[in-house]
């Protein structure tokens, strides 16, 4: 196996993975403004970014990365939250290059749906204590490890529980995620399993 640890974005699945990406976003919109529209008053739009720690769970360090989106909240002391994010990991991944087995520090770029169930145990005008749980599903849309792919499937599917923090128009939520993608070279269904840590803040721009 070849090592190859520039930027790689996906090769023969490039265009079926971009046409599904794209339908993917235009759903998690389309639920966003039904819910929007559904929630009236009890509705808030807003943008977040934080970090995240990440690693296979065959491997044992976590390293850093980062996320970006946006999310919509819908309900008032029992609410769902769905979220668009770009998610920027870093990871080790054990392999063999060139008949060696060597650690491969790797980067890799998903958009992740996160669809959450939440409940503010203190509900105040301007303050909110919340709990949340979900699923997620991610979409790897590149790798710096070309490789990856021919290991790989494109879609990660996990859960995510976490805690929250609402003051005023600004979010604070506190995050474990497990996940798990497919190997295509095995007869049985076979998955690799990550971990991921994160924080964030958001603001509300619409509340």
């Amino acid at each position: 196996m070849k090592n190859s640890c520039t930027f790689a974005p996906l090769n023969s699945n490039k265009n079926s993975m971009k046409q599904l990406a794209k339908i993917t976003l235009t759903m998690a919109l389309a639920i966003l403004l039904v819910f929007g529209a559904k929630a009236q008053s009890s509705f808030s739009l807003g943008i977040k970014a934080g970090v995240n720690f990440s690693n296979y769970i065959s491997e044992s360090n976590l390293e850093p990365g980062a996320d970006a989106g946006i999310f919509l909240r819908a309900g008032k002391r029992l609410y769902f939250q769905p979220e668009v994010l770009y998610s920027f990991r870093t990871s080790t991944l054990n392999d063999m290059v060139d008949e060696v087995q060597q650690n491969i520090d790797m980067h890799e770029h998903y958009i992740d749906i996160p669809l959450f169930l939440g409940v503010k145990i203190v509900n105040k005008e301007n303050f909110n204590l919340r709990i949340f749980l979900g699923p997620r599903v991610g979409l790897r849309v590149g790798s710096s490890y070309s490789d990856i792919d021919s290991l790989l499937g494109y879609a990660q599917w996990g859960g995510r529980a976490g805690i929250g923090i609402d003051f005023w128009r600004f979010t604070l939520d506190f995050s474990y995620d497990i996940s798990a993608s497919k190997f295509k070279n095995y007869e049985s269904d076979t998955f690799w399993k990550q971990n991921l840590i994160g924080a964030s803040l958001g603001f509300k721009i619409v509340k």
